[in-house]
């Protein structure tokens, strides 16, 4: 147990020692810490690295070491392009007609092989070689144009035949009187396929109208398009000219004052480090202290004579107050039975005196006999040959370095001629792309301003028209439907215009107006088809997509920009580029008009470092100086025992700032006129007191203004004076002697500095000089390279402007132009089957009877549309003449549309119907023969053949004689 218990004990104890000895070990390195930063006069951390910091803290202040005040490459300038595209509604069909599009034609203008660029020109390639890639390549669009040319050709073609056909009494022109078992049901389904067709042509229809209108609009604001796109083109090239001319001329000139105006100063910049550095400060402080004496003699001077003339005058002030207070006194004695006199002598009248006992204030004439002394000893003499002493210093670095600092100068000139000269070669290119888009457009864009106004109306109106033509179609088949649907059967006795047989007519007017304009709207619909794909593929899509447009990739094969321009870059390149805000250097590529790269090379190319390293090695002097001689030290001593700063200056604050009086003389004169008023009207007895009373407030006025002001303001005077030299020749420390013991101190050590050294600081500094000099060359040149780079014309205004006028043209007008053809192509292909519906349907329309069943259509069917069978029944049918004889004779319509039999045969006798009449309903027909030709005027006796028509319902029978 005893064993256990002690080891711990020694233990603790063992760490008690080892802290101990750590404490101990800590605050002697505090101490000694203490005694170096004492020794070294606070300086101590201060020297690490501080040639580097002051130099660097100097050359900042000098030279501005994150360069110059440049003015900034600001981008003010103001656009107009407008790169929104509202399609109004007509997104869909635009979708769908670029689908349509892609399907028939590829997204390459032509195959691959069929174009070859040999010797800066375009040729095409082996006919029999390409035809199958043409084939393939263009077989979709052909077919789609062949189709279109063969419906100009064959529609016609068709309606002529279907009128011949119709004319004939065919293809449903007559039909049966009443409808079929299944024509109810047939009607229905054709109409319904009818509306779903005719509502599908509509929506085309709609279509047509609004991007015929839409194409218009687009056509005539496309020139005001056009010319904000040049004048925001203009403005952007003007823009670009500018920052370039700002950078390489602006900047530059900056940056060459500022650069020349450091090297002329090159020698009082390097002595103001060494004084820095050497702590040679300490003089410039002693020669201001000095220069400063003979202010302080005159303060001092000024304090001594203004406190004699405050005492003078406050004696003076002093006896006269005694006099008016001693008048006072007796004056409202006389007038004691008042309150007011009373409570005046009391209150004021008996304090009325001078506050100030000025003989109190130091007597400062000795102070100032020594500082006399000290400066009839020439002080001010003896410390200025110290600072001419360090004033050699500069004089000789001057002489040194006088032959450097023009090379250096040339050196830098040359670089900013080279600069400049390329920057001008950049300005060149801007020109004549400037030239050449104006050359380019200027003329062309008058002559289709002057090409739109006069005909795209023309084309307006034809689209208007073929629009018109479409919806007159659509019309027709409405109405059709609508008489179709709604409207009653055709009757002989009823006036309603809007029957079945009026839809009947509707439709057919529609089959004939598509037969007759079907060539017409299929010819502009082939002409808009292919010029519409053409400038798609070719314009539009080209710029918006460059890198994958074979029109692109051959015009940059012919060098179109070179030979314009001047500078050999891709198009593709340059649009592609600009949408992502390239600057133009990087855009046109123009490496070989401003080599940047060669631009870092500079400082060896025009010997710039080479200069300033000769420039630094020539700056040296001899620091071997004397700046603080004994005589100097000397007279500073004598300075701090003259004693002007052991001057109790709080005296002066003190006694000046109380008020010379106990009663101010203003405020008691006042009081006395007061009572002038109530003495008059009070005491009338006596005439002379209140004339006395106002001659002593005249009196305390009068000394109020000789005496108090001018004393009150020549005090406060006094006061600052006192104060400012109270602080001010302690000079930031804790007295005026230490503050001149501390800078000889510094002085000598100083001196002590330079001696030893001077010189190795001096070439420190140098060096640090040169190479802050460099560093300034170099961010120039650098701001050159970057902003040339990256910031001078960024081009995405131009692919503002580009995108302007791709909306302008390609989304405002050639979208509605491959709308609109595509509307018509909708149409088109709904032409055959409304034209089938449309036929069916009005054939079915004519008809007069609903069905009448089975058995009765039977009977219809042999009464009405065969020869009678009057054959007796034991006849044989295979009789040759029986069969010639029975034979079903032709029927046909008259001129006016009655029917009748033959005009050849001897038995009939044509009977004349009445125009628009119908036939009677053959259940009301009367079924026995007649031989009504036996009788005189072919009917029955006393019969007189009607002056009218014949009218009566359909089926129209007459079997003739040899039925009898």
């Amino acid at each position: 147990m005893d064993r256990r218990r002690r080891k711990p004990t020694e233990t603790a104890q063992v760490a008690m020692k080892r802290r101990s000895l750590n404490l101990l070990n800590f605050l002697f390195t505090c101490c000694v810490l203490i005694a170096a930063i004492k020794i070294t006069n606070g300086d101590f951390t201060a020297r690490i690295n501080k040639i580097s910091v002051d130099l660097n803290k100097a050359l900042g202040d000098a030279l501005e070491l994150d360069g110059p005040n440049y003015t900034e490459l600001l981008e003010n300038s103001t656009y107009y392009s407008q790169n929104s595209f509202n399609p109004k509604g007509m997104g869909g069909l635009y979708n769908i007609t670029t689908k349509f599009m892609d399907l028939i034609m590829p997204k390459d203008i032509y195959p691959e092989g069929l174009l070859k660029l040999e010797n800066g020109k375009v040729e095409f390639g082996s006919l029999e070689e390409q035809w199958q890639s043409i084939l393939t390549h263009y077989g979709a669009l052909l077919a789609i144009l062949i189709i279109l040319v063969l419906f100009a050709v064959f529609m016609p073609l068709c309606g002529f035949c279907l009128c011949c056909c119709r004319c004939c009494g065919n293809c449903g022109a007559r039909s049966k009187p009443f409808d079929k078992k299944g024509d109810l049901c047939r009607k229905i389904c054709l109409a319904s396929l009818l509306i779903i067709v005719g509502t599908l042509m509509l929506f085309g229809v709609v279509c047509a109208f609004v991007s015929n209108q839409h194409m218009q609009d687009g056509t005539n604001e496309l020139p005001d398009n056009w010319r904000t796109t040049l004048k925001d083109t203009d403005t952007y090239l003007e823009s670009t000219r500018n920052q370039i001319d700002v950078l390489l001329k602006t900047n530059y000139y900056e940056f060459k004052d500022l650069l020349f105006d450091t090297l002329d100063k090159c020698s009082n910049i390097v002595l103001e480090q060494l004084i820095e550095y050497s702590k040679a400060t300490a003089l410039t402080e002693v020669v201001r202290i000095v220069d400063g004496l003979e202010d302080i003699k005159a303060n001092l001077t000024f304090m001594k004579a203004a406190t004699n003339d405050l005492r003078t005058n406050a004696s003076q002030l002093n006896d006269a107050l005694r006099k008016v207070k001693g008048d006072l006194l007796q004056i409202l004695n006389e007038c004691s039975r008042l309150s007011e006199c009373n409570e005046l002598s009391d209150k004021y009248i008996s304090q009325l005196g001078t506050d100030i006992d000025f003989n109190n204030l130091p007597d400062i004439s000795e102070e100032i006999n020594n500082l006399s002394s000290v400066l009839d000893s020439d002080i001010q003499g003896t410390v200025k040959e110290g600072q001419q002493a360090f004033d050699s210093i500069r004089i000789g670095i001057n002489k040194t370095i006088s032959s450097q600092i023009p090379q250096v100068k040339q050196s830098v000139e040359k670089a900013g001629r080279e600069i400049t000269a390329g920057g001008s070669n950049v300005t060149s290119v801007l020109k004549k792309t400037r030239e050449a888009l104006h050359n380019f457009t200027d003329k062309p864009l008058n002559d289709v301003n002057r090409y739109l106004k006069e005909y795209s109306p023309y084309r307006y109106y034809i689209g208007l028209a073929v629009s018109c033509i479409l919806l007159l179609i659509t019309i027709c088949v409405t109405l059709g439907l609508i008489c179709g649907i709604c409207g009653k059967r055709p009757d002989a006795y009823s006036d309603d215009c809007c029957n079945k047989g009026a839809g009947s007519r509707f439709l057919m007017i529609g089959v004939a107006i598509m037969f007759l304009f079907a060539i017409i709207l299929a010819l502009i619909t082939i002409i808009h088809i292919f010029v519409g794909i053409l400038a798609q593929r070719l314009v539009c899509d080209s710029l918006r997509n460059p890198n994958d447009s074979q029109v692109i990739d051959l015009i940059d094969k012919a060098k179109y920009l070179k030979n314009v321009v001047g500078v050999d870059v891709n198009i593709g390149w340059a649009l592609s580029s600009c949408n992502t805000n390239s600057s133009i250097y990087k855009v046109f590529k123009l490496e070989s008009h401003f080599n940047l790269e060669e631009i870092d090379t500079y400082l060896e190319k025009f010997e710039i470092n080479k200069t300033l390293t000769d420039l630094t090695n020539q700056i040296n002097a001899n620091t071997s100086v004397v700046i603080l001689n004994p005589d100097a030290k000397k007279h500073l001593e004598d300075l701090v025992e003259s004693g002007i700063a052991d001057i109790k200056y709080d005296k002066f604050t003190d006694e000046l700032a109380r008020n010379l009086t106990s009663v101010d003389l203003g405020f008691l004169a006042d009081k006395l006129d007061e009572l002038v008023d109530i003495v008059r009207e009070k005491v009338p007895s006596i005439p002379n007191l209140s004339t006395r009373l106002m001659l002593c407030s005249l009196h305390l006025r009068t000394y109020q203004s000789k005496f108090v002001e001018p004393m009150t303001g020549k005090s406060k005077e006094l006061i600052v004076i006192a104060e400012n030299l109270k602080i001010g020749l302690k000079f930031g420390k804790v007295s005026f002697a230490e503050a001149i013991h501390d800078l000889i101190n510094e002085l000598e050590a100083a001196q002590a500095y330079l001696k030893t050294n001077g010189s190795a600081t001096m070439t420190e500094i140098a060096t640090n000089f040169g190479h802050g000099i460099e560093r300034q060359v170099r961010g120039y040149l650098n701001r050159v390279v970057n902003s040339t780079k990256d910031t001078v014309g960024q081009c995405g205004p131009m692919s503002a402007v580009l995108n302007s006028t791709l909306v302008a043209t390609c989304d405002k007008i050639l979208l509605p132009w491959n709308g609109f053809w595509f509307s018509i192509l909708w149409c088109l292909i709904l032409f055959i089957p409304t034209i089938i519906l449309s036929v069916k349907l009005a054939t079915l329309y004519q008809k007069y009877e609903p069905y009448p069943g089975p058995l009765v259509e039977a009977e219809y069917l042999y009464d009405a549309y065969a020869d009678r069978d009057n054959i007796p029944l034991n006849s044989s049918m295979n009789d040759k003449r029986s069969k010639k004889k029975y034979k079903k004779k032709p029927k046909r319509y008259d001129g006016r549309g009655a029917y009748s039999a033959e005009p050849s045969s001897e038995h009939g006798i044509p009977r004349e119907m009445p125009g628009g009449s119908h036939y009677q309903d053959a259940r009301y027909a009367d079924m026995a023969p007649k031989h009504w030709e036996e009788f005189p005027a072919g009917g029955p006796p006393q019969y007189q053949r009607a002056p009218t028509e014949y009218e009566r319902p359909p089926p129209y029978y007459y079997p003739g004689t040899e039925q009898q």
